[in-house]
């Protein structure tokens, strides 16, 4: 559920940004766009906390009480 909530929130953030950024160029919003683009921004964002979690230094202790 949670990821589900990021996508949202994802999605209506964008929609907030490509509004703001269409009327500063003064040109048409495209929702369809804003919502493509930041749905599989907030999808990617989901996976960030795994792919960090995967990066972690072993720590030197850990590695020391596992050898004696």
């Amino acid at each position: 559920m949670k990821r589900v909530i990021v996508v949202i929130w994802a999605i209506i953030l964008g929609i907030v940004a490509g509004f703001i950024g269409a009327k500063l160029d003064q040109n048409a919003v495209n929702i369809g766009l804003s919502v493509v683009v930041f749905a599989i921004f907030g999808l990617i964002l989901n996976f960030v906390p795994e792919i960090m979690r995967g990066t972690e230094p072993a720590s030197h202790d850990q590695d020391e009480s596992k050898q004696h």
